[in-house]
């Protein structure tokens, strides 16, 4: 069976290709020298691959932006540096969070006060009703003063704690540890909530997607084989749904750590969908005549084959050979 590579989808049409197995085979001219080797030919079950392209992104990717107005006072850090998670990165002027923070602050405290002092007339004005020497509604008066003065001193407090929020989004810090992407800031700008200060990810925390013909999904679901350009992916996700225009459902590979892949690569993607019995011999045994593919066989005579895919050492004769013949090789 042929290995059949599809490339991304166009507009809902897939142009399948046959993969030309890659080699250089000796020509009967060459065979020459060494004892022969013999081997039979063999039968095995053998894997079913797509040959699919995807673009690497990263899993922790992000654009940090500015959450209050004022001018950038320190870039940090640059394009290719690492940040650790929390670390600061850009710093705007804080005068006017600051002076909002000494706001609250002072009116937190007098709202301290004038707690302490309600609390102290309700004591008293409570000690009074109780002999006697006031009425009651002297003691409603000043239970309502009282709750008003908590009711202050709460929201006094909130505010302090807005007031320590939005001086604290004075210093941009890195949601993650990562690789700094892009800088979009320079020292003396003005910038708004919303503003774009800094781009990065984190290397370590790779996948790719590509789409698989529906077709395939299932199989491919099945067997949760996949490489990409060689390295074994951690997670192997089929979506459950299929694209509409194109036929297509998505396939995420998570990939480890250490890959020397970057967001925005293109690497190759090979995806088992199936096996199927097959007859396999040494690449080794393989020559070529012109623009024929040989075989010598046991008995000493040339037979023209047709290959399939490459298995390692291993290739597969779609026709020309079936197995329990034996071929020779290497004299």
């Amino acid at each position: 069976m042929y290995v059949v590579t599809i490339p991304r989808s166009l507009g809902g049409l897939f142009v399948l290709s046959i993969v030309l197995v890659a080699g250089l085979f000796a020509t009967p001219a060459m065979a020459q020298g060494s004892a022969a080797n013999h081997i039979v030919a063999e039968q095995q079950k053998l894997p079913d691959y797509l040959q699919l392209q995807g673009v690497v992104e990263a899993r922790n990717a992000a654009t940090v932006s500015a959450q209050v107005s004022g001018r950038v006072q320190q870039v940090l850090v640059d394009v290719g540096d690492n940040v650790s998670a929390g670390s600061t990165i850009v710093t705007l002027t804080s005068v006017e969070q600051y002076q909002a923070l000494a706001q609250a602050e002072s009116e937190l405290a007098a709202a301290n006060a004038n707690l302490l002092a309600t609390q102290q007339e309700h004591d008293r004005v409570t000690k009074m009703v109780a002999q006697n020497l006031l009425s009651t509604a002297e003691r409603d008066r000043v239970q309502a003063n009282l709750e008003t003065a908590k009711a202050q001193k709460t929201s006094a407090q909130a505010a302090v704690a807005r007031a320590q929020e939005q001086l604290s989004y004075t210093e941009v810090k890195a949601p993650y540890a990562g690789l700094v992407s892009e800088r979009l800031v320079e020292p003396g700008e003005l910038v708004q909530p919303g503003t774009p200060l800094m781009s990065g990810f984190d290397p370590e925390q790779l996948r790719i997607h590509v789409d698989l013909p529906a077709t395939y999904a299932s199989a491919a679901a099945n067997f949760a084989w996949a490489r990409v350009a060689g390295v074994t992916p951690l997670e192997f996700l089929v979506f459950p749904t299929a694209h509409q225009r194109s036929g297509t459902q998505r396939l995420r590979l998570t990939l480890p750590s250490q890959t020397g892949f970057l967001p925005g690569q293109w690497q190759s993607v090979k995806v088992k969908v199936g096996e199927h019995q097959g007859v396999v011999i040494p690449a080794a045994a393989l020559y070529r005549q012109g623009e024929l593919t040989m075989v010598k066989l046991a008995s000493g005579n040339w037979r023209a084959v047709r290959v399939g895919a490459r298995y390692g050492s291993d290739i597969e004769i779609i026709a020309g050979l079936a197995a329990g013949e034996a071929v020779q090789y290497g004299n």
